[in-house]
């Protein structure tokens, strides 16, 4: 577990990478419905694309991909800050 720490502490540290943990305090949030990429293209279209139940789904509709969009903000504001995120994982690290 130690270098799974180690390794999101490393991570964390690249310019393209931003690491928050939300707190299992949390309870309800906004991500418990599963795990989503979302991407933009070179010509500025976003989609969304989510694997699950043996399936996997590319949204591009608009106001499907909005809804979406506006999913994954709301989890960011839920979860850690990322500098707290880090301060976590390195005291859960240290415990180890």
């Amino acid at each position: 577990m130690r270098a799974q720490y180690e390794h999101l502490l490393n991570s964390a540290s690249r310019p393209n990478v931003t690491i928050q943990v939300m707190p299992s305090v949390r309870g309800m949030h906004a991500g418990l419905r599963g795990p989503m990429k979302l991407i933009e293209t070179a010509d500025s279209e976003r989609l969304a694309y989510m694997e699950g139940n043996d399936q996997s789904t590319l949204v591009s509709k608009p106001d499907e991909v909005g809804v979406l969009c506006r999913r994954c903000a709301m989890i960011g504001r839920q979860a850690l800050r990322p500098e707290e995120s880090l301060a976590l994982i390195e005291q859960l690290a240290g415990e180890l």
